[in-house]
């Protein structure tokens, strides 16, 4: 009898061991060489933490991992790729009354510093790659109105 409750015991230790592996397999993320990982909620610890004029703490991690507590922080991946851009006007009127027409390609990117990261991460995290381009583009379309 004693034999039996010595094992069950043991497969008792086994399964949680197998299950707190598992919740860790599970939360723990990492990030790419070509993107940024953003965790924010609470115990974000001092290494990488960004906080802004606010007072608002985000953790940046590059090239590295960390363990997301489940509850009390969330992560998502920030890509640092750059992105092409074409950029055409239709056309416009310089201050003389001469119609130009500008085209152009610019190549934007997010800056690798941990304060560039977390202001691209302000603006552009949860939106889709396209809708980064196309604000993007809106502005570098105005730019060129402007000096053209």
């Amino acid at each position: 009898m004693e034999f039996n409750i010595i094992w069950v015991i043991i497969g008792i230790v086994a399964l949680i061991l197998l299950a707190l592996i598992g919740v860790f397999i599970t939360k723990y993320r990492t990030a790419g060489p070509d993107e940024a990982l953003i965790v924010t909620g609470s115990f974000l610890g001092n290494g990488n933490v960004h906080v802004d004029e606010a007072g608002n703490k985000i953790k940046i991690i590059r090239g590295g991992g960390s363990f997301i507590l489940p509850v009390f922080q969330q992560a998502k991946p920030l890509s640092l790729l750059s992105s092409k851009l074409e950029v055409t006007t239709p056309e416009v009127y310089t201050e003389q009354g001469v119609p130009v027409m500008a085209d152009g390609v610019a190549i934007i990117k997010i800056g690798g510093s941990i304060s560039e990261i977390a202001t691209a991460a302000e603006q552009f995290l949860g939106k889709p790659k396209e809708d980064r381009e196309n604000e993007a583009r809106e502005v570098l379309e105005g730019c060129i109105r402007i000096f053209g």
